[in-house]
């Protein structure tokens, strides 16, 4: 009687052991499914960010957003002073950093045989504060910008050597020769004379600007890229021909900006 009790507990026991180790085989199979699948949708996630990524980089990171403005010495046609147009990053696109160091801008005239390139050298975007740097709030977001390309000119004076770029405010001559490009401009009723002696390029912020100080142009931004020409190539009249400038930022392919001027229709033109 009591050998029987025995073996049926040895067989209750055995079966428990059983029972046991199924219910563990069990529990980690569900487990290791479900690393796997955690793994699976990790994985998923990381190729379609890697995608996305390499989507952004193979595309332009920058985009036109406005006209195209080309200043010359109207009616008489015989000098060049500046080209000005607006950029932001494009649909997708976090931020682009747009300083000199990472960025490149050329510029190339067609009829001429004009080519100038890496003239960018300078940007208002990492200046934090002067008279001419003005600022809107919005959401509890303060943004910063310059209201023209004047007010630009104005503060660009502060930053660039001068030897390369200078304003004189009421001039008593404002004429280009071979040493100097020189042109008027009027800003809130007072008449400057901008003297240019070298080429090259600079960008200020012009609308939803929240990183000033940096050379970054956040998602949303407009920056102002202009285009200022020394003696040499601003002694030439683009007309009849197709300019073109590029920009190189550090990510995504460049944005080439073509355009084909027939003649100026006055001071400052809209070519595009």
């Amino acid at each position: 009687m009591y050998t029987n009790r025995g073996k049926r507990r040895k067989k209750g026991l055995a079966g428990l052991d059983t029972a046991i180790i199924l219910i563990a085989f069990i529990i980690t199979a569900s487990v290791l499914a479900y690393v796997a699948v955690s793994m699976g949708i990790f994985v998923t996630q990381k190729a379609k960010t890697t995608i996305n990524k390499g989507e952004e980089t193979a595309s332009t990171a920058l985009s036109i957003t406005g006209n195209i403005l080309y200043a010359s010495n109207y009616p008489t046609d015989t000098y060049s002073y500046w080209i000005y147009f607006p950029v932001s990053p494009s649909s997708g696109v976090s931020s682009v950093q747009l300083s000199p160091s990472t960025t490149a801008i050329s510029f190339e005239a067609s009829s001429e045989g004009i080519v100038l390139t890496n003239i960018y050298n300078y940007t208002l975007l990492t200046v934090t504060s002067n008279q001419y740097l003005q600022q809107q709030t919005s959401g509890g977001q303060t943004y910063y910008y310059y209201p023209s390309v004047y007010a630009a000119f104005l503060a660009l004076q502060n930053v660039v050597p001068k030897n390369i770029f200078s304003v004189q405010s009421s001039p008593t001559t404002c004429a280009s020769s071979s040493t100097v490009n020189e042109f008027e401009f009027t800003y809130q009723g007072t008449t400057y004379c901008a003297s240019v002696y070298y080429d090259f390029a600079f960008t200020f912020p012009v609308a939803g600007d929240a990183l000033v100080g940096s050379a970054i142009a956040p998602a949303g931004s407009t920056v102002g890229v202009v285009v200022l020409f020394g003696p040499s190539t601003g002694h030439n009249v683009f007309q009849y021909q197709t300019l073109t400038i590029t920009i190189t930022p550090n990510i995504g392919s460049p944005l080439t900006v073509s355009q084909y001027v027939y003649q100026p229709e006055g001071t400052v033109s809209v070519i595009g």
